[in-house]
C-alpha cells in the first residue's frame, strides 16, 4: 500500500477531536453552573488546549516541514482545507490557551462569557474541519458523511475523558443530566452516521463498492470489533443495563468511558487508511 499519510495524521484528528469534544463538554457545563461545575470546566479549559497542541505538532511532523506553519497562518489559501485548518486551529488554540491560562491564574468565575463563547465556535469550527478535511479529497470512502462522523466521535470521546478525569463528579452529573440515557443518544447518532457511510459504499457507485469491499477484506478487525462493537456496540449496551439498573455506573465507569475514547481513535484511524488503500 502507497500510503501518502501515517499514523501521525490519524493522532492529529483524534487529539485534536478529544481537544475539542473536552473544550465543548467544558463549554455547556460553564454555562449551565459555571460555579457547581468549577473543577470539571477547569480541568476541561486546560486538557483542551494541550491535546490540539500535540495533534497539530504531529501533523507538522508528518509534513516535513513545520516552520511552514507560521507562513500558513498569515497567508491563509482559502481553496486548501488543509491551509484553512491550521489557521483555525491556531486561533482556536490561541483563544484556549488564554482561557486556560485565566483559569489558572484567576479561576473559572473570572472568565468573560463573551470569550468562552468565541472558544466554543472555532472548537465547532475545528471539529468540523477535521472531517472535511478528507471529505475534500477525491476518495470515495472520505465521502460526505465523514464530517458528520468525526465530528460526533470527537464530542463522545472528548466528553468520555473529561468525565474519567472527574469521576468524583459522576453521581452529580448522573443525577442532574442523566448522563447515560445522553451518552446513549449520540452512540447511537455515530452507529447512524457509520451505518448510512457504510451503505453508501456499498450501493453507490462501482468504485464505491470497491471501497466497500476493501473495508470488509483488509478493515474488518478494525472496523467491526475495535471500531463499531468495542466502541460504539459495547458502551451502548452496558449503558442500557445502567438504565435499567441492572448495573451501578460507577463500577462500569471507567472501562466504558476508556472504550469510547479508544474506538474514537480506531475509527478515526480506519477511515485515514482506508481512503489510501483504494
Amino acid at each position: 500500500m502507497n500510503l501518502l499519510w501515517d499514523v501521525r495524521v490519524s493522532l492529529d484528528l483524534f487529539l485534536g477531536g478529544l481537544g475539542v469534544g473536552a473544550f465543548l463538554v467544558g463549554v455547556v457545563l460553564y454555562y449551565v453552573d459555571a460555579k457547581a461545575y468549577e473543577g470539571f470546566v477547569k480541568k476541561s479549559f486546560m486538557v483542551a488546549p494541550l491535546l490540539v497542541i500535540a495533534g497539530l505538532l504531529l501533523l507538522l511532523t508528518e509534513l516535513g516541514r513545520p516552520l511552514n506553519v507560521i507562513k500558513t497562518i498569515y497567508a491563509i489559501n482559502p481553496t486548501s482545507f488543509m491551509s484553512i485548518g491550521i489557521f483555525l486551529q491556531s486561533a482556536f488554540v490561541a483563544v484556549a490557551l488564554l482561557i486556560a491560562f485565566k483559569v489558572l491564574t484567576s479561576g473559572v468565575s473570572a472568565l468573560s462569557s463573551k470569550i468562552v463563547y468565541a472558544g466554543a465556535v472555532l472548537a465547532g469550527l475545528v471539529g468540523l474541519y477535521h472531517g472535511f478535511l478528507l471529505s475534500g479529497i477525491a476518495k470515495e470512502p472520505w465521502n460526505n458523511a465523514i464530517p458528520v462522523i468525526f465530528f460526533v466521535s470527537s464530542i463522545l470521546s472528548g466528553a468520555s475523558l473529561m468525565v474519567l478525569f472527574n469521576l468524583e463528579s459522576l453521581e452529580n452529573l448522573v443525577a442532574r443530566f442523566k448522563l447515560p440515557l445522553i451518552i446513549n443518544m449520540v452512540l447511537t447518532l455515530e452507529l447512524a452516521a457509520v451505518f448510512a457511510w457504510v451503505y453508501n459504499l456499498a450501493l453507490t457507485t462501482a468504485s464505491s463498492k470497491h471501497a466497500y469491499d476493501v473495508l470488509i477484506s483488509s478493515f474488518s478487525m478494525e472496523f467491526w470489533v475495535l471500531s463499531i462493537l468495542m466502541g460504539l456496540i459495547a458502551p451502548l449496551a452496558i449503558f442500557t443495563l445502567v438504565i435499567l439498573n441492572k448495573l451501578s455506573l460507577r463500577t462500569v465507569a471507567i472501562p466504558t468511558f476508556s472504550i469510547i475514547v479508544m474506538g474514537s481513535f480506531f475509527l478515526k484511524n480506519l477511515v485515514v487508511y482506508l481512503g489510501q488503500a483504494v
